[in-house]
């Protein structure tokens, strides 16, 4: 997915999240989760995260290579594990935003592989990244954000 579907895809995440957890500082929390709704392409120098951050994109995808380690339930898990014991939502944000991200890129062709290197099966579904389909799926969820932002107001 492109970086746009993940971020409106946050922000719903974000929206229905806030109904869950007490949280002190909502703001924060969704701009948590937001972040992270993009960073695992940090792993692609060309995406909107990686062209912010050339050196380190570059060195895990020569590393790991696209869709490796980046979107594997590894990464989410131990930063969700080192931030929930410092604060626990912000640990929950990162996990939601993460998640949510692994989540839209299991929707495409491509898909993830979670579990890689244990398991390498693949999980996918039939979404092409930056095609008419997932332009309509982002002005959907876009309309659904939308809603959700004015039935707050």
């Amino acid at each position: 997915m492109m970086y746009y579907t993940h971020f409106v895809f946050g922000i719903l995440v974000s929206l229905m999240s806030l109904n869950f957890f007490s949280i002190s500082n909502s703001l924060l929390f969704v701009l948590i989760i937001l972040l992270f709704s993009v960073f695992p392409d940090i792993d692609l120098v060309e995406s909107k995260i990686g062209k912010k951050n050339k050196p380190i994109s570059k060195a895990i995808n020569f590393i790991f290579g696209h869709r490796g380690l980046m979107h594997s339930i590894y990464i989410p898990l131990i930063l969700f594990f080192i931030f929930y014991n410092t604060n626990n939502k912000v640990g929950i944000a990162i996990l939601l935003g993460y998640f949510s991200h692994l989540f839209m890129d299991a929707l495409t062709k491509e898909g993830i592989r979670p579990l890689r290197p244990i398991i390498n099966k693949r999980i996918n579904w039939f979404f092409k990244t930056n095609s008419i389909s997932e332009k309509i799926l982002f002005l959907a969820i876009t309309f659904i954000d939308l809603y959700l932002i004015l039935k707050y107001i």
